[in-house]
């Protein structure tokens, strides 16, 4: 067994944690770039140019930001609100810049699964 002066026996200890934390913690530092969407359903616009965001399900509240066409987005969940060409659904934009504002689901193609219903009904922003 090799002996080992305190000093050198700490600077062994610190290397070996600090190349711990490298390969352990190499998942977190992959984690997703800011503005990613985080939301377990997404869906694309399908909107010839801008799609409003609303603070609320339907088109009797306040613009509050858009989506351009192709944009894919968060959802959080969808709600029946005013019909829009024949399509009564909204969904719940979960997206950073417009966490929690509302768009036609008429105007955005689900990718994957088809959102939930939203339980708690839903929140002015």
């Amino acid at each position: 067994m090799t002996h080992l002066s305190p000093f050198r026996r700490g600077a062994a200890v610190l290397v070996s944690a600090g190349l711990l934390c490298g390969v352990l913690g190499s998942g977190v530092a992959a984690a997703a770039p800011p503005g990613a969407v985080h939301s377990p359903y997404k869906g694309r616009v399908t909107a010839a140019s801008r799609l409003a965001l609303r603070a609320g399900p339907g088109t009797n509240y306040r613009v509050v930001g858009s989506l351009h066409h192709g944009e894919v987005v968060g959802i959080r969940c969808k709600t029946n609100g005013r019909n829009i060409h024949g399509n009564p659904h909204w969904y719940k934009i979960h997206e950073g810049r417009f966490a929690w504002a509302w768009a036609s689901a008429r105007y955005i193609r689900s990718i994957g699964e088809t959102p939930r219903w939203c339980r708690e009904g839903h929140r002015r922003i």
